[in-house]
């Protein structure tokens, strides 16, 4: 593979507050917001999820929901919180399952709730399942992506059993090196008609249009093909405002960047090259109170995969006042 860029823009940042440090060693891999404004967030390198209340900054309360078996990775909520864990062994086919949330009943008081985890279906075919987005509350389905086979996964929540099916595949999403620090195919949004999905390794964004001709919901395929929508830009995950603004989180790069609607217009809104509180940006997400819908929490592993002058620091869950409303 040839030498890749990564173009960013020019600085335009924004207030950046820590909602929780975890110790040093912690990889935040994803998160969700509940509707009740707080925060899951996985673990990678703990096996962890957990239920973050962004409430009193850095002294945010933070809970263990649970911990699995294997690293956990994509996280994405189903009808009203319920969620849908992907977890295994990277690297390891027949290893990643995916696993029901429930925090209907959860109380963070009492850290438990009969029933709040348990095992939806396995992925046998899967190495690597990463990102995860809703793909239909009335049909109950929603896709992940496994990082090094490019297929995109639908899952089928209330079938009788729970089913999987390949969505889409696409050889350019499938990872090309031995470089185990850069998936392929990593993060997944549905956004106005059409699913994202991010190549971290050749620094792409594509888009692949939806069809929903028989207007019911239901059967929400893939149109295809895959468009490029974006280049020479490292994108971990993602996540869409209202006007169709993108917000990108460059992992090694330290940085949250913005995309305008046109996808000319590229611009640093949080962190940088030196940047040790923004160090190894993973995934991102719009709040959903009142007072947080216009800013971005992002997840951080504190710079495992490069560190800021060769210093780990903290895995962070971030607040960052971007001043736009999350789609």
């Amino acid at each position: 593979m040839s030498e890749l860029t990564h173009d960013e823009g020019s600085p335009d940042l924004h207030p950046v507050s820590t909602v929780h440090a975890f110790p040093e060693g912690y990889f935040l891999e994803n998160l969700a917001v509940r509707s009740n404004g707080d925060i899951l967030v996985t673990v990678f390198s703990h096996n962890e999820l957990y239920n973050i209340s962004p409430t009193k900054g850095p002294d945010s309360p933070t809970t263990l929901v649970h911990t699995f078996a294997g690293a956990v990775s994509g996280i994405v909520e189903v009808g009203t919180d319920t969620f849908y864990v992907s977890s295994g062994t990277l690297g390891s086919p027949g290893s990643f399952s995916i696993w029901k949330v429930s925090m209907t009943d959860w109380d963070a008081e009492t850290t438990s709730a009969a029933g709040v985890v348990s095992k939806l279906i396995d992925i046998p075919d899967a190495p690597f399942l990463n990102g995860s987005t809703l793909l239909s509350h009335g049909a109950a389905a929603f896709l992940c992506v496994d990082s090094i086979l490019g297929v995109i996964y639908r899952v089928d929540v209330d079938a009788k059993p729970p089913k999987s099916s390949v969505w889409f595949k696409d050889d350019q999403l499938v990872k090309k090196t031995e470089n185990p620090m850069m998936p392929g195919a990593n993060g997944l949004q549905l956004f106005n008609g059409h699913v994202y999905v991010s190549n971290t390794e050749t620094r792409k964004l594509f888009r692949i249009a939806v069809d929903d001709s028989d207007g019911a919901g239901d059967a929400l395929s893939a149109k295809g093909p895959l468009e490029l929508v974006l280049a020479d830009c490292l994108i971990d995950d993602f996540t869409f405002a209202v006007d169709g603004t993108a917000f990108l989180t460059a992992h090694i790069y330290n940085t949250v960047v913005r995309v305008a609607p046109s996808g000319g217009i590229r611009n640093v809104v949080a962190g940088g090259p030196e940047d040790a509180i923004v160090a190894g940006s993973t995934a991102c997400a719009f709040g959903r109170r009142p007072s947080d819908r216009d800013a971005l929490y992002v997840t951080t592993n504190g710079g495992m995969s490069a560190p800021v002058g060769g210093k780990l620091g903290p895995g962070r869950l971030l607040k960052v006042d971007v001043g736009v409303v999350g789609a």
